[in-house]
């Protein structure tokens, strides 16, 4: 099997299909993506001894290297006609197993991927942290791209993104946009916020913050000042500040829910669920926005008020994940079993499209009237 070929007929199929990934796997056929399902589309096995050539190919030295110390190993790069990909490589049971994500090479705006008119306040903001959480798929890397690129569309502003791997490529219009890359141009994202201020940027995106250190090193760039843009894994609102909170020693909490509460200007949680057109995913938000009342829980730790100030925050363009689905419903962009599906709290959204509108914790939505 020639590599060149194999690439060539993976990637025409990702295209045709308008799927999202390619899973190669030693010994089984390769499968992509179709409307959150794997599907196979051709019969040839590759065997491990295509793999490692196949790995050669598409990497540095450096990134083998790296392969070879953590036994998984993330780059990108670009192939005509193709676009542009992600890839992840990882080891399992002694053998390669890759999965490549298709890049829109058009960064896609608000409007298109469908996301609420708060997207572009969000935008507008000039300093504090915005959050975009989320699990793995879920569009947190689009969304972030659409934020930078409305960034560069509508501001004379230094936007400085920390990447790994760079994924979107952006060409500056108003804003002067650098593109870093752990591994390449920068040791981590903790070292590389370190030094962040001496290159004045107005803007800084992390790709994801992963660690106490660079969750510590985005919120003192935000105290200066700058407008701080990352990811961050968590389920819906109240998970995420959870799991922020879980990277830190309990004593050292209070802490940093009071840096939490003085710089956070948004938390957005997402997740993709399949629309009713064929082959499409429409986002599904969760939008904390700060206000006294949701900075004062934050502050305080009260998570489990936060429903409340979701639901009752639409004029400050917050909702909960239910309102979310309720209105992707009614706007007859996902079936109402699909909203069910994606939904926390399946039984107090089935009332709300009966008609049935309460507190959410009572089950319903506060909120949304028909």
């Amino acid at each position: 099997m020639d590599v060149e070929k194999f690439l060539n007929r993976c990637f025409e199929e990702l295209g045709k299909k308008d799927a999202s990934d390619l899973h190669v796997k030693s010994g089984e056929v390769p499968r992509i993506r179709f409307e959150k399902h794997l599907v196979s589309f051709m019969e040839e096995r590759p065997d491990a001894a295509f793999l490692e050539e196949l790995l050669k190919s598409l990497t540095t030295e450096y990134l083998r290297k790296r392969f070879e110390t953590e036994r998984s190993v993330d780059f990108a790069f670009t192939r005509e006609p193709f676009g542009r990909f992600r890839v992840n490589v990882f080891s399992q049971k002694g053998e390669l197993t890759m999965v490549f994500r298709r890049m829109r090479m058009k960064i896609p705006g608000f409007k298109e991927l469908n996301l609420p008119p708060i997207f572009e306040k969000i935008a507008r903001e000039e300093r504090g942290l915005i959050l975009i959480s989320g699990p793995v798929g879920s569009g947190k890397t689009t969304t972030i791209a659409s934020l930078i690129d409305f960034i560069n569309h509508h501001r004379k502003v230094s936007i400085v993104t920390l990447e790994d791997p760079i994924e979107y490529l952006f060409r500056d219009d108003q804003a002067l946009i650098s593109q870093r890359e752990v591994g390449i141009d920068i040791p981590s994202f903790d070292q590389a916020l370190r030094y962040i201020v001496r290159q004045d940027p107005d803007v800084v995106v992390v790709g994801e913050i992963r660690d106490p250190e660079t969750l510590r090193a985005a919120l003192t760039a935000a105290e200066t000042g700058r407008l701080v843009i990352s990811t961050v894994h968590g389920k819906n609102v109240r998970q995420t500040f959870e799991r922020i909170l879980g990277l830190y020693p309990r004593e050292t909490h209070e802490q940093i829910l009071s840096e939490l509460a003085y710089n956070l200007k948004a938390l957005v949680s997402q997740r993709l669920i399949c629309s009713m057109t064929a082959g499409t995913l429409a986002p599904a938000c969760e939008i904390l926005v700060a206000n006294p009342s949701s900075t004062k829980m934050i502050r305080d730790g009260e998570f489990d008020h936060l429903i409340q100030i979701l639901q009752n925050g639409t004029r400050d363009g917050m909702q909960t994940m239910n309102q979310a689905l309720y209105q992707l419903y009614q706007d007859k962009f996902v079936s109402k079993e699909g909203a069910l599906a994606a939904s926390d709290n399946p039984q107090a959204l089935e009332m709300n499209i009966k008609g049935i509108f309460t507190d959410e914790g009572q089950g319903g939505i506060l909120g949304i009237r028909k």
